[in-house]
């Protein structure tokens, strides 16, 4: 071999099948490290959205369970606590069906004070001053234990307003047609006897009410989120009462659990609460313990809010964007309607 030979030999390159077996395996390489970095990439923001949207399911079940509990304390056995025709008052929600409202009733931590007679008319005396608890104006629940009938005749929770307030009545869940409206002047002008819209009943007792109402609303961003209103919803002044729980929940579905009165089926789920009734007061029968709500099962949807996640689905709801979806469902017993069941079955 020549010198010649020998230099051409030792400058040849790649032939063509290395260069192509080279190129594929930094092919199957490169594929590798870059679906290991999207797959990071992707649960870098799919992750974080999921641990938000669980921790706002479960903030706004928390919220709700804690209201459902207290639900009816400090008041009369067979007070409407849950309103009635609320199954499907809201927007559509993520699964097909129009979303449900909650509004319960439940005595708010103030004190319950009793109204004194004075002169033949009912009158509010010293210990209601405008404190914290009795500003006005303010959901308020007026109960006469002297009333001989069914309580939701003998309770009722009405709308009152500081002295001299000539506007017109928001609103009121009282037994009767209408709204009802007390005028409140703390501490001075005698309680209306029988509220506009209300029973005709003498209420001796007056304690501060937490009306609590449950929607979902979606906001000009286009999130949906779960309000709470501690009013009914109703307006304060010139103000909103409606606060956000949690964002991101689309859906709310309640039912109730409470018996029918008959022995072949003594307790069903049903879509709203019915009316409470006692036909048979002061002297209760079963029949009118099983119209009080015994069991509220709550369901909540919530999506994640960012888009184009891994594992989004569709909805049946029209409108309703794609997105990664969960659901909570829980069963709540409000405290006050165990008792007063305990007590009736005679278990305390």
């Amino acid at each position: 071999m020549t010198r010649k030979d020998q230099l051409d030999e030792e400058q040849a390159g790649f032939s063509l099948i290395e260069l192509m077996v080279a190129l594929v395996a930094t092919m199957i390489i490169a594929a590798a490290i870059f679906g290991l970095l999207t797959a990071g990439n992707t649960a870098f923001r799919r992750e974080p959205e999921l641990a938000d949207r669980q921790q706002n399911i479960r903030i706004a079940m928390s919220v709700i369970a804690d209201d459902i509990m207290r639900a009816g304390s400090s008041m009369p056995a067979f007070l409407q606590v849950f309103t009635d025709g609320l199954n499907g008052a809201g927007p559509m929600g993520s699964s097909g069906q129009a979303t449900d409202e909650l509004q319960l009733i439940a005595a708010s931590d103030c004190q319950v004070l009793r109204v004194c007679r004075s002169d033949g008319v009912n009158v509010v005396t010293g210990p209601l001053i405008p404190t914290s608890c009795y500003a006005l104006p303010n959901v308020v629940f007026l109960v006469d234990t002297a009333c001989t009938t069914q309580d939701n005749e003998c309770a009722g929770v009405y709308w009152a307003e500081p002295s001299g307030d000539t506007s017109s009545c928001p609103g009121s869940t009282g037994s009767g047609t209408g709204n009802g409206h007390v005028n409140l002047p703390p501490g001075q002008a005698e309680l209306v006897p029988n509220p506009p819209g209300g029973p005709a009943f003498n209420p001796n007792f007056i304690g501060v009410g937490s009306f609590a109402r449950y929607r979902i609303r979606t906001d000009a961003e286009g999130t949906p989120n779960l309000e709470r209103s501690n009013t009914g919803g109703i307006n304060v002044g010139t103000g909103n009462t409606w606060e956000i729980v949690a964002r991101g929940i689309e859906d709310l579905q309640i039912e109730y659990l409470n018996g029918t009165g008959a022995a072949s089926s003594p307790a069903v789920w049903t879509d709203n609460p019915g009316l409470v009734t006692c036909a048979a007061c002061p002297t209760a029968t079963m029949a009118d313990y099983n119209t009080i709500v015994q069991r509220v099962r709550v369901r909540l949807s919530a999506r994640a809010l960012a888009p184009n996640l891994q594992g989004q689905t569709g909805s049946t709801g029209a409108g309703v964007p794609d997105a990664v979806r969960g659901e909570l469902i829980s069963e709540f017993a409000p405290k006050a309607a165990a008792m007063t069941l305990a007590i009736a079955n005679r278990e305390l």
